[in-house]
């Protein structure tokens, strides 16, 4: 699933690609691919692009009509513009069509990615439910040694908790953890605040080096050019077999994902 870094970067090539382009329609493709809690007709023009910005893992675009779209890519959504219109393949499951005869596509093979569409007044519930972006002054040493005081579960599936620190997921609580020298296996109420200050500034470096190479690909992540990201190049433990010190690493499952570490390197 793209994580913080992928959206951020997609986010950033929508700006360039589409940014105050007039949306004249949105066609769905597959069943429950648009959501329209507008209860809007979305066969007609819909408003000009103002701004196109991230929240979380979410894409958040908001219209001059005041309508605004909520996008979610999950395991394998992906946005790619087509200029000028190609033919469809298998996996499109929705198009956006804009004035100047261009169009977004929307790709998504395990159909769980997702566009909303609402009026001003709505919100996106999931969007409102999120925590601080790690990226901010907001996510801090602090902040986080307080959010963990009652919190029993591994760390590393905390991380993974959107309530908790938006953003972020498998792959880079895998990599800020073994940055910060911290078992995800640790009890997270069991972190002191120096070792919390350690994990908050990994995540942050991660996701920062991340960011500059355009996020991960190991699977399906594209960028609105369909081009891949690089720092898949630079994981330290994410599907390694050895960590950079060359101890052997271990793979675990934890909520339904692996987790890779380091047994000597991680306490």
């Amino acid at each position: 699933m793209p994580e913080l870094p992928e959206v951020e970067t997609v986010v950033r090539g929508l700006r360039t690609a589409v940014g105050g382009k007039a949306l004249i329609s949105v066609t769905e493709l597959r069943a429950r691919t648009v959501i329209n809690p507008a209860k809007t007709d979305l066969t007609k023009p819909l408003g000009r692009i103002e701004t196109v910005e991230r929240r979380g893992k979410y894409i958040l675009v908001t219209l001059s009509s005041g309508l605004h779209l909520v996008a979610h890519l999950r395991m394998t959504g992906k946005f790619i513009l087509a200029d000028p219109p190609q033919q469809l393949s298998s996996h499109t499951r929705a198009y956006l069509d804009f004035d100047d005869g261009t169009r977004l596509l929307f790709h998504d093979p395990r159909t769980f990615g997702q566009i909303k569409v609402y009026q001003p007044h709505q919100s996106d519930p999931a969007v409102q439910a999120l925590g601080p972006e790690p990226l901010t002054n907001a996510f801090d040493g602090v902040y986080l040694h307080q959010a963990l005081t009652r919190r029993q579960s591994p760390i590393k599936t905390v991380l993974l908790n959107q309530q908790v620190i938006a953003g972020i997921g498998n792959i880079y609580a895998c990599e800020a953890l073994y940055r910060a020298g911290i078992r995800p296996g640790k009890p997270a109420n069991k972190l002191s605040a120096p070792q919390c200050a350690n994990l908050v500034a990994a995540v942050q470096a991660v996701l920062t080096e991340s960011l500059a190479l355009g996020g991960t690909s190991i699977s399906d992540y594209r960028n609105v050019d369909d081009k891949t990201g690089e720092f898949q190049h630079f994981l330290r433990v994410y599907g390694k077999q050895t960590c950079p010190q060359g101890h052997a690493l271990n793979r675990i499952k934890q909520a339904g994902r692996s987790t890779y570490f380091c047994p000597v390197c991680q306490k």
